[in-house]
């Protein structure tokens, strides 16, 4: 069974793989058991990618550490340069002149994923972003992050920078068990500065069954990045994924491979987690049959083709009359007006019936 769920995710994530448009981001996925550090699933995990914005992972373990050597405290206030305030957005707009404490400092990176307080930190350590990197790239040799080189504080743009999933996922171990209490900001929701409140990008923490943390990331020449962690049952669990068409396409497709991962080890999705996407009005409608049983065994076609289409949906067969006629109609219900359309569009597509119903 175990090899069965494996090789489903392995073919379905490789289908995912290859019919992206994307131009530039290379995907790669890796699942690791956090106790164990065991490979638990692994595509392209060596293929060298752009970070993006999970650079500030390792600018963030350098300040915890820091913090933790009390070379500095919540309350340091750290100066704001030219070259930090120029930094393009993702940012908090701090103007040249100004300082912002370490606490906010971090909560700016984890929440906002701020480029301007990342050059903020990198100045008040090292004195240069430059030389903070060359620190970074030291602190990501010592903790096993052997293919990974920083250029930045950030991770905008830079064509030296690289990393790759099996170090992203070798990071996050090490944020998560040398730095146990700093890690729990991760988890943190929302970030308010200057009376302006920021929610966290990493929207997956929402909606995945036991999620703590960590970091999202994107640029174009990286696609959607996301190293996330998840806690079911005692039992954590790391994933990494790059390349991402859009951040919802990552999100499904990471969810998509921890949910097998934790499967293999018996600990299942608690079914309220399901009844959550069971939320929309519309049904659609696949087929109309003269009689039950046609619709019946039409139904179960259409699951078996186009699994996609009509996971989470409950199927049901609904008598109709027309003009003094009964009729049983094939339906899938549980779909947002979007929802619905995208799915008649994909059945269409196949040359099958498909209509809506509010």
């Amino acid at each position: 069974m175990k090899t069965t769920l494996k090789s489903l995710a392995i073919i379905i994530f490789l289908s995912i793989f290859f019919s992206s448009n994307f131009v530039f981001a290379k995907k790669a996925a890796i699942i690791i058991d956090y106790d164990s550090q065991e490979v638990l699933f692994e595509v392209n995990a060596d293929t060298l990618n752009y970070p993006a914005s999970l650079v500030k992972m390792m600018t963030l373990y350098i300040l915890f550490d820091y913090l933790d050597r009390n070379k500095i405290q919540l309350d340091t206030k750290m100066n704001v340069s030219e070259v930090a305030a120029s930094r393009s957005p993702s940012k908090l707009y701090l103007k040249a002149g100004s300082t912002i404490n370490v606490e906010n400092a971090i909560m700016a990176l984890v929440i906002k994923s701020a480029n301007d307080v990342a050059t903020v930190v990198a100045e008040y350590i090292s004195g240069t972003e430059r030389d903070f990197a060359k620190l970074m790239t030291k602190y990501a040799k010592k903790i096993g992050m052997i293919k990974t080189t920083y250029k930045n504080a950030s991770g905008l743009p830079n064509r030296g920078q690289l990393t790759t999933a099996r170090d992203i996922s070798i990071l996050s171990h090490a944020l998560i068990y040398d730095f146990p209490e700093h890690y729990k900001l991760f988890k943190k929701e929302k970030f308010v500065w200057q009376g302006k409140t920021y929610k966290n990008h990493n929207k997956l923490m929402k909606s995945y069954e036991g999620a703590d943390g960590i970091k999202t990331g994107y640029i174009k020449a990286s696609g959607f990045q996301l190293a996330f962690s998840a806690v079911r049952q005692n039992k954590r669990l790391i994933g990494i994924y790059f390349g991402g068409d859009t951040g919802k396409q990552r999100d499904k497709s990471l969810a998509f491979l921890m949910n097998k991962e934790f499967e293999e080890l018996n600990i299942k999705i608690k079914k309220v987690e399901a009844k959550k996407q069971n939320t929309g009005n519309y049904k659609i409608v696949v087929g109309t049959f003269k009689y039950k049983k046609n619709a019946e065994k039409h139904l179960k076609l259409i699951k078996k083709k186009y699994p996609k289409t009509t996971f989470n949906k409950d199927s049901l067969v609904a008598l109709i009359k027309s003009n003094g006629k009964q009729f049983y109609e094939s339906r899938f219900q549980y779909f947002t007006r979007k929802d619905a359309r995208l799915a008649c569009s994909r059945l269409k597509k196949y040359r099958r019936d498909c209509f809506i119903r509010g």
